[in-house]
């Protein structure tokens, strides 16, 4: 989609939050802070990439000396915050400003997010900072961000995205990608995966269906998943339950323990306790 300040869009749909940002690039207005928030795989992370590099006038962020980006798969400690932010303080080498992206910024601790909480308070007013999460924030920091909020996507915008990138998408597969095109992407191009996918949903649905012993017996085997692939597992997990609170809403606590089990599993807590605790849950 290209518009007419020049942005070549290729993340797909978010077409409100596109508007606004071309709007403040036109004008150059733009803040010091945005926070990019919601479901994963909806495009967050390609819209800020794509932006960063209208902000900075190049096609290739990889080797610009104004651009870093924070790719956080597990908790964000104090050492990493500190030594991503210290670079902020610097003037841009090339043009007026630098572009800084925290991705999964939900994984910031305590102190990490104290510490990004004090650069947002002082912003330098030639650094961009754009922070992507999918989780739950420290208000003061949300406070202190342009908040731009990412939904998951209907079917018929599945359907039409499966369209426009040429997939053969059944009606499994949108079921099984929640609201987001890179999954629907993955299972239409990945076999293995589609299958391991619907395999899962039917674990799940077998274990809501058993009596504790038998959700207990299954622990073992969950607890010896690496812990990544375990919470992708209990991320799925969480979407199907989350899929059926409209039918049965007191259903919540289930999702509640899944997303507890998550956090806990983020913060490197015991996996075999961890999953314990959710086994007397679900």
């Amino acid at each position: 989609m290209k518009i007419s300040n020049g942005i070549n869009w290729q993340t797909y749909g978010h077409n409100k939050n596109k508007s606004l940002l071309e709007k403040q690039l036109a004008l150059g207005c733009l803040p010091h802070a945005y926070l990019f928030f919601g479901p994963q795989g909806v495009g967050k992370k390609t819209l800020a990439l794509e932006f960063a590099k209208s902000i900075l006038g190049t096609e290739n962020l990889n080797n610009h000396p104004d651009f870093q980006i924070l790719d956080a798969r597990g908790e964000i400690i104090i050492e990493a915050a500190k030594e991503f932010m210290s670079r902020l303080s610097l003037k841009p080498f090339v043009g007026e400003k630098k572009v800084a992206v925290i991705n999964g910024a939900e994984n910031l601790n305590q102190q990490s997010g104290n510490a990004l909480l004090k650069t947002l308070e002082e912003p330098s007013p030639s650094t961009i900072i754009i922070l992507i999460a999918s989780g739950k924030l420290l208000p003061t920091i949300v406070s202190r961000c342009q908040a731009l909020r990412f939904y998951g996507f209907s079917r018929g915008q599945l359907r039409g995205f499966g369209e426009t990138s040429g997939l053969k998408v059944s009606e499994a597969m949108l079921d099984l990608s929640f609201g987001s095109p890179a999954k629907l992407r993955r299972l239409a191009e990945d076999a293995d995966y589609f299958n391991r996918q619907k395999e899962s949903a039917a674990q799940y649905e077998f274990l809501k269906s058993s009596g504790l012993g038998g959700r207990l017996a299954a622990l073992g085997s969950l607890a010896e998943a690496e812990t990544a692939d375990l919470r992708g597992q209990l991320l799925d997990w969480l979407n199907f339950q989350t899929q059926e609170l409209s039918q049965k809403p007191v259903d919540f606590a289930k999702a509640r323990a899944l997303m507890d089990a998550d956090v806990a599993l983020g913060m490197n807590k015991n996996k075999k306790l961890v999953l314990q605790t959710l086994m007397f849950k679900i």
